[in-house]
């Protein structure tokens, strides 16, 4: 999986990143692997504080905003995670201090377009005990072994850490796995009408109480509350723009998409170029009146208003494969 995901490049990617990222929406997250207790491939996923505007109480990849134009996506995504949990930037700091190490394995994801009107940059990284150099392949065998815990979460944003396998976000298309058993308890898929484009969701529901979670992510301090109940069972939802990501990333690694066969396929790179291009949005901090329609649901904004017919329909086709 580790292997299908280092492999994985858009070489026929046309799109500018000035257009795809642009300098006023620009957002990264840190798709954050590692091998849990059964020697599956797990990620680390937050639950944002309830106190916060925009998704609070939400589960989410760590990541967040960038500072300025000159940041570099794995900057930012690197910069949030630290300020969101704890996970130190410095490899040394990591090293030293924490028996750590963190490889960056793929940094070819496209963009995806958030319901706020950002454009989010994915960096899918490994983590792994540090005692197994690079180039050693018990890294990817030896469960991740942390004896003095990294984590200290900003409890302004963040309220809790948690894990998930990420085989598991794409079980259900994989009839020939017999005897795999996800760790959630129920998935579900809906199809949405956003704007006017097709708008998959998939929501994938984890209980509190997860016999799979890592010992070392349950040593982390909980202050989650009023988490949703699935069939009286408290559960941590993971869905919306996470979910999709994850599915993506779980596409790739399974080798379901690779580069050869990758465009439309994963991201919203073309949907946000006609905005960006053809509809002037996401061009400044402020929200347009058209985003603040769309972003509110109202069904008097669609995305045929700001985006000509030639290119809607190019769109089209794109997002009837999401």
């Amino acid at each position: 999986m580790i292997a299908n995901l280092s492999k994985f490049s858009r070489p026929n990617l046309s799109l500018p990143t000035p257009c795809t990222w642009p300098v006023t929406r620009r957002s990264a997250v840190l798709v954050l692997l590692f091998v849990g207790a059964r020697g599956e491939l797990r990620v680390l996923l937050t639950k944002r504080s309830r106190k916060l505007r925009s998704f609070g109480g939400h589960v989410s990849l760590p990541g967040g905003k960038a500072d300025n134009g000159t940041e570099s996506f794995q900057d930012v995504a690197l910069r949030e995670t630290e300020e969101e949990i704890g996970l130190p930037r410095d490899p040394s700091i990591l090293r030293n201090e924490y028996g750590l190490q963190v490889d960056r394995v793929c940094e070819a994801l496209p963009h995806y377009l958030s319901k706020t009107f950002l454009s989010v940059k994915p960096l899918v990284c490994f983590m792994y005990n540090s005692k197994f150099a690079s180039g050693n392949v018990k890294r990817f065998e030896e469960p991740l072994n942390i004896s003095k815990i990294f984590a200290k979460l900003n409890v302004g944003e963040t309220s809790s850490l948690f894990s998930i396998p990420l085989s598991d976000l794409v079980c259900h298309e994989h009839k020939d796995w017999k005897g795999y058993k996800p760790e959630y308890i129920a998935h579900e898929e809906q199809v949405y009408k956003w704007g006017g484009l097709r708008w998959p969701l998939r929501y994938y529901y984890y209980p509190m109480e997860n016999v799979g979670e890592s010992q070392w992510v349950k040593d982390v301090l909980d202050e989650s509350s009023g988490d949703e109940q699935f069939k009286s069972v408290l559960c941590k939802n993971v869905w919306g723009l996470t979910a999709k990501i994850l599915y993506d990333v779980a596409r790739i690694a399974h080798g379901a998409v690779t580069g050869e066969n990758s465009d439309s396929q994963v991201g919203h790179e073309d949907l946000i170029y006609g905005l960006h291009e053809f509809g002037s949005q996401m061009r400044d901090r402020s929200r347009t009146d058209w985003e603040l329609g769309m972003i509110e649901n109202s069904r008097h904004f669609k995305y045929a208003d700001v985006i000509p017919s030639f290119y809607l329909e190019h769109v089209k086709k794109c997002t009837a494969k999401y």
